[in-house]
């Protein structure tokens, strides 16, 4: 499976990644990069943080869904309201941080179905 993680802090995309590591993981630190990166990769399921340089996470994700709309994003946010606003731009699912990695294969396999961790 392919995961995109969207996220600007790069100690939580390192422990994000090592928490996947049985994944195919492909990394991206602003919204503009996660767009240019999910056209050409199509990734299973992108993890979306919201706030992010360039174009934050609510744009690329309606900019994600425009390129395909069967796209699996999760939004990750610290901040209740602003996942609101990223369920309203069409991610399906959110994941609060702190996120921990029992949380995080639940998601996924809520979402894309029965996978090993």
């Amino acid at each position: 499976m392919k995961v995109l993680i969207v996220e600007d802090d790069v100690a939580l995309r390192e422990v994000l990644r090592i928490m996947l590591g049985d994944f195919e993981v492909i990394e991206a630190d602003n919204g503009e990069d996660a767009v240019r990166i999910y056209e050409k990769e199509r990734p299973d399921i992108v993890f979306m943080d919201i706030v992010l340089p360039k174009k934050d996470g609510i744009e690329a994700t309606k900019e994600i869904l425009k390129i395909d709309p069967n796209a699996k994003i999760v939004g990750i946010t610290a901040f209740e309201s602003k996942g609101e606003e990223i369920l309203k731009a069409g991610a399906i699912a959110l994941l609060e941080k702190p996120i921990t990695k029992s949380k995080l294969f639940e998601l996924i396999e809520r979402i894309c179905g029965k996978v090993s961790s």
